[in-house]
């Protein structure tokens, strides 16, 4: 896998996924993936997915 910078928390990591050309990490992915919209990390996610998505 391509080692790059993780786009949520800027660490380089081996191993995540790539989502509009952006890598974001296996521990940002698990921890996207427990989130509960009440959790305060939601909106902080939201917002950084939304901006891969749309760019």
């Amino acid at each position: 896998m391509i080692n790059r910078e993780c786009f949520l928390c800027s660490k380089t990591k081996h191993n995540g996924i790539i989502l509009n050309g952006e890598k974001i990490c296996k521990t940002c992915e698990e921890e996207i993936v427990n989130l509960t919209n009440n959790n305060p990390k939601y909106d902080y996610y939201r917002e950084k997915i939304k901006t891969i998505l749309f760019k």
